[in-house]
């Protein structure tokens, strides 16, 4: 287990990175990739929903970590 004066010495880079991989997607993501799924549906009316559950389904992490939120 690492120590937390290790943790403060690595590189900025290299804990985002791990962060990242672990680390639920943020709203604003989520949000992006659910209007870019909501323009390839052709802009309905009346079912914001379905893009913004398929958004976070695309973007969860493959562990299901995002889960234990």
């Amino acid at each position: 287990m690492a120590t937390a004066t290790t943790l403060l010495n690595k590189p900025a880079s290299e804990s985002k990175r791990k962060l990242s991989a672990t680390a639920a997607p943020e709203p604003n993501q989520i949000a992006e990739l659910a209007y870019t799924l909501w323009e390839s549906r052709g802009c309905p009316i009346g079912t914001p929903e379905e893009d913004w559950f398929k958004a976070e389904e695309k973007l969860a992490p493959a562990d299901g970590s995002a889960n234990n939120r």
